[in-house]
């Protein structure tokens, strides 16, 4: 198991990096027609969610004792490689 500090500043820097990568595609979002723009605004708010989801298990993270810290690191990990392959695919096809 990682250290849960090292952990967690891996994890902030990641939600850090989707942050600004959900913003360069919401400025996309913007110059797309009434359409695209409908389609990507559901992929945004899928993708925030997720975001909001992985902050509160990192919240919970960060309070959890060793044995639940080692959980609770499984579950963000899985979350974060769900998240990074919707962040992908949004990306392939909002940014090209």
């Amino acid at each position: 198991m990682q250290d849960p500090k090292e952990f967690m500043a891996k994890a902030q820097a990641q939600m850090d990096s989707w942050t600004a990568e959900m913003g360069k595609v919401q400025a996309k979002m913007m110059e797309a027609g009434a359409k695209g723009q409908a389609e990507m605004a559901k992929q945004m708010d899928s993708l925030n969610e997720q975001r909001k989801h992985a902050e509160a298990q990192m919240e919970e993270l960060g309070k959890a004792n060793m044995e639940a810290a080692k959980e609770m690191q499984a579950s963000v990990q899985k979350m974060w490689t769900d998240m990074e392959a919707q962040m992908k695919e949004m990306q392939k096809k909002m940014m090209g």
